[in-house]
């Protein structure tokens, strides 16, 4: 980062830039061509005239989607978005519409034509592929463009910090995005150690840049400042409103421990969520779907092996076929988990509660094998149909271990923003079994919250397949 030069941008910047606008108004015909001429095929295909009921059906299909299109902001640039992200949400506002038209009309529409029933499906289904499929040939189409340095975008960035950078080294290393950086602004004093904790050339102060942005030369710029520098923030917008360039604000929270920090909104006024759960809304939904449906295939594969299994415990040591023990669940409540016992003395974990070791005299044989294949821990499919428990999450602790880990790591608690698992992001990172050093539970938690950070069903299938490897050759489970 240190060798960036200074770079003078060429004040033309290719037709599509000189556009923009009329670019997404041409989406918003393109979008209702689309949706019009998708019924138009449809009723082509099974030979029905079009009538007045079809233009009704058409245009409110037209109305409901441009309603959600603005609920949803679909109509704007999406240059530094991936495109599934303005695919998903093409999709989301064609489903909901015609979901809507479906509901409204779809008997009207059926008795109408020869198709039956199939027609408004058919319907939806050749317009999302025509919706998706123009758009996705235009971004492709632009990104090629860009590759070759046209419809570019100049960026600046007022702040010479660790943000900035991170801003910069995306800028460099994605140039489908079409952005051009022009360089860092900062007129803070090296000496007060806000500027340069990293090594960054600082192309001019405030004041360069409020030339630039007032005489065209820069689109976009990215303040990085800190958040304790709300008057100097102030002071730099009210000067960049006597031009037409876009401002981004980029806080530094990294100090600040986030977990899954997004944008919200409250009656209007933008929030920034610094701590919460990503099982939220159709996530939560997907995410119990996933369990349900996983663990349901699962116990039907086990049930013969879990009965062989608990045979074998009552035939071989005195005591229960279950081990069951009070631990921390979602939203730190307790939960009793399920697991087959493996030792002759049952601890409840609520008071008192050591962890198994290496050569543990209290394991008996037949649950050394068991710890050792992960076949103790079965009987958790029940506490993943009861909801309890996920399949994939961090691992739950014992409440003793829970109230002594606490006090000593920072975040510990914020591992029960989701249902604990089965298997987790840290058990196939070398972090099953024994925390016996302080270094191995913080190891832990660190890999918990990173699940939590960056989960997906993607992430929860990855870390179940590789969890299936595991199973039998990790060297901590004992």
């Amino acid at each position: 980062m240190s060798g960036l030069p200074v770079q003078v941008m060429p004040r033309h910047q290719g037709w599509v830039h000189a556009h923009s606008a009329t670019l997404v108004d041409l989406f918003r015909v393109i979008d209702a061509s689309w949706i019009v001429g998708g019924l138009w095929l449809i009723l082509r295909h099974h030979g029905v005239a079009w009538d007045g009921m079809h233009t009704v059906a058409s245009l409110l299909a037209v109305a409901l989607f441009t309603i959600f299109a603005g609920i949803w902001p679909l109509y704007r640039s999406w240059r530094v978005s991936p495109l599934r992200a303005e695919l998903g949400r093409a999709g989301i506002c064609w489903a909901a519409a015609v979901g809507i038209v479906s509901l409204g009309g779809y008997a009207l529409l059926a008795e109408s034509m020869t198709g039956g029933a199939l027609v408004v499906p058919q319907w939806a289904i050749v317009t999302a592929v025509g919706l998706l499929a123009t758009r996705g040939t235009v971004r492709l189409a632009l990104r090629v463009v860009r590759l070759q340095g046209g419809n570019f975008r100049v960026a600046a960035i007022a702040g010479a910090n660790e943000t900035g950078a991170r801003i910069a080294h995306v800028i460099e290393h994605t140039a489908w995005m079409g952005l051009r950086l022009c360089g860092f602004f900062d007129d803070r004093a090296a000496a007060d150690g806000t500027r340069r904790s990293v090594s960054l050339p600082v192309h001019g102060g405030f004041d360069e840049l409020i030339a630039r942005a007032r005489s065209g030369e820069v689109d976009i710029i990215y303040i990085t400042l800190p958040l304790r520098s709300e008057l100097r923030i102030r002071d730099l917008l009210d000067q960049l409103r006597d031009s037409t360039v876009t401002v981004y604000y980029v806080p530094d929270f990294s100090a600040l421990g986030l977990l899954r920090p997004h944008m919200e909104s409250l009656s209007g006024m933008p929030m920034v969520s610094l701590v919460d759960t990503p099982h939220q809304g159709i996530d939560a939904a997907s995410k119990r779907v996933f369990d349900l449906v996983v663990g349901s295939a699962i116990m039907l594969g086990i049930a013969l092996p879990m009965l062989a299994i608990a045979i074998a415990i009552k035939l071989t040591s005195p005591g229960p076929v279950f081990f069951r023990q009070k631990r921390y669940g979602l939203g730190g409540r307790e939960f009793e988990i399920w697991k087959f016992r493996s030792m002759t003395v049952c601890e409840d974990g609520a008071n008192l509660f050591t962890q198994a070791r290496k050569g543990d005299a209290r394991v008996t044989p037949l649950g050394a094998f068991l710890r050792r294949t992960s076949l103790d821990e079965l009987p958790q499919f029940i506490n993943v149909l009861q909801g309890t428990m996920s399949i994939v999450g961090p691992r739950p602790h014992p409440v003793a271990l829970n109230e002594a880990q606490r006090k000593l790591i920072d975040g510990y608690m914020l591992r029960h923003k989701v249902k604990p698992g089965i298997t987790g992001w840290a058990q196939i990172n070398g972090f099953r079994g024994e925390t016996d050093t302080p270094e191995k539970m913080e190891g832990r938690i660190r890999y918990d919250l990173e699940y939590i950070n960056n989960w997906s069903l993607r992430l929860d299938t990855r870390i179940l397949l590789a969890t299936f490897t595991k199973a039998f050759n990790d060297p901590n489970a004992y």
